[in-house]
């Protein structure tokens, strides 16, 4: 009878853990995917220009519009998933997502894929917050680290599918790019359904996590942190740190690449490689800053990488895709200092306003994405010849990169200061 219960009690446990794993990666299926579409126009940014009959400063401002909704979502999804059950919000995110990428599929103007992107960035901005709920909710906090590192990786491999093997996709459908965002969003479609029919939104008896803080309203936390000085230079620091990434990974990467005489899969690939330097680098400069008890020697680091590999590649013209894609590694392991400002972030500001500080820093971090390659690009268009896109004129607007890279240098050197890993004593009026 014993022994019995016990098999009884092993099958539910079984049960149990495979249903949390199994949420769990519903969980990081969607950040896959949020992430997949956030770079996919750039793979076949030459085909949707002759598809829409658009100038390079129309597409990135279509670029731009996904960026622009997903920063200005950060503070609603936190005040939603707080209010709303998350399963609902989850696949409505899924489904505005799929439905975005169907409608880029069928447009057909400027204005329409503008409104597809925006729609595709407002979904999208749900994909990281719910990936943390779920793994929070779901599993002994033990274990958060790890599953949100591993879960970090595995949708960071989104824009590395995004790359070589849709540029490849293109070949093959002689770069019938609408199709390829059709089934896209019959995939997205597919998550949704799946969210519905099993996604719950915590195991049993287990108190839902709290993520927004009651007391006060969303108007003082923002006025109690922006008075401190350390937060405005760990947002500027994040921003400019974070953005070379965007601008070459989900704008202008591969088609500056192929100027340079690369075919399309292979400037996919190389550029891909900075999602993965990002997605190693990450939780790696993470763990080597806890274990030092110093933020800031690692975070100078980050930017002294972004400057060194950001002007190795735009003056040394190198042929050697494996050297190049060396760098835009370099270059992808630099923005990870975007997820050291999030840690040092929430040491400078008090345990109450730690969500509103982590929400403020990401806002910052995609409104950087949203307006500083719009400027590039105005640069790029500047040096066009005869309408055309050339290296030359991108290497005029890429020269840029360095600078961004050296004011988070000046910033960790003059202005920041260090914590210790350490929560700092500052005092915050409300």
């Amino acid at each position: 009878m014993r022994s019995s219960t016990v098999s009884s009690r092993a099958q539910k446990g079984s049960k149990a853990s495979f249903l949390r794993l199994f949420i769990w990666f519903l969980a990081v299926l969607f950040f896959f995917y949020e992430f997949f579409l956030r770079v996919l126009p750039a793979t076949a940014a030459k085909h949707i220009f002759q598809g829409l009959d658009i100038s390079i400063e129309q597409f990135a401002l279509i670029g731009s519009g996904y960026y622009l909704t997903y920063s200005l979502m950060q503070f609603p999804v936190g005040i939603l998933l707080d209010k709303f059950s998350t399963k609902f919000w989850f696949a409505i995110a899924v489904v505005t997502c799929a439905f975005g990428a169907l409608w880029f599929s069928f447009a057909h103007s400027f204005f329409s894929a503008l409104i597809a992107r925006m729609l595709i960035g407002f979904g999208s901005a749900f994909g990281f917050i719910f990936f943390m709920v779920v793994t929070i909710n779901w599993f002994p906090k033990k274990y958060f680290a790890f599953l949100t590192g591993c879960g970090q990786f595995l949708g960071a491999l989104g824009p590395l599918f995004a790359g070589a093997p849709i540029a490849l996709l293109l070949t093959k459908t002689e770069g019938n790019w609408r199709i390829i965002f059709f089934w896209v969003a019959v995939f997205g479609l597919i998550i949704a359904i799946a969210i519905g029919l099993f996604y719950r939104d915590k195991p049993e008896k287990k108190k839902k996590i709290v993520f927004i803080d009651k007391k006060n309203s969303l108007k003082k936390r923002l006025a109690a942190l922006l008075r401190h000085p350390q937060i405005w230079w760990i947002l500027l620091y994040s921003g400019f740190v974070y953005v070379t990434l965007p601008l070459l990974g989900a704008f202008w990467g591969a088609s500056y690449l192929e100027t340079r005489g690369f075919s399309s899969p292979t400037a996919a690939l190389i550029v891909s490689m900075i999602w993965l330097g990002l997605a190693l680098g990450s939780p790696v400069f993470g763990r080597l800053s806890d274990w030092t008890r110093r933020r800031k020697p690692l975070m100078g680091l980050c930017a002294i990488l972004g400057i060194t590999s950001s002007i190795l590649f735009l003056w040394i013209p190198s042929q050697n895709p494996y050297f190049l894609g060396f760098l835009f590694f370099l270059l992808g392991v630099g923005g990870s200092g975007q997820n050291l400002g999030f840690a040092i972030i929430t040491e400078h500001a008090p345990k109450n306003l730690h969500a509103t500080a982590l929400g403020m820093n990401n806002t910052g971090v995609m409104g950087f994405a949203a307006i500083i390659p719009p400027f590039v690009t105005s640069v790029i268009q500047s040096f066009l010849s005869n309408g055309q896109l050339t290296q030359h004129a991108f290497e005029k607007g890429f020269a840029l990169i360095p600078l961004f890279f050296a004011i988070p240098l000046v910033l960790v050197i003059f202005a920041i200061k260090e914590t210790f890993c350490r929560q700092q004593r500052e005092i915050y009026h409300m």
